[in-house]
């Protein structure tokens, strides 16, 4: 798997699924899912290590309840 970066009026429109990154990781050797979870920012053009992840609450606003979220 090679990773490429789109243009951001392609990105702007297109968001990611859990079953599509399920997909993606699927496709992925061992020694790809043995390395750490890294999120990239195109804005910031910086990689961010993922802490865990976890479920929104009742209190969040901007997320319906129960909505997965990766922290870094």
């Amino acid at each position: 798997m090679s990773w490429g970066l789109l243009p951001w009026s392609e990105l702007k429109h297109k968001k990611m699924t859990y079953l599509q990154l399920l997909e993606q990781l699927q496709c992925c050797s061992k020694e790809t899912l043995q390395q750490t979870v890294t999120l990239y920012s195109i804005r910031d053009d910086e990689f961010t290590p993922a802490y865990m992840t976890d479920y929104t609450d009742s209190e969040e606003l901007k997320l319906n309840r129960d909505h997965l979220v990766i922290t870094y």
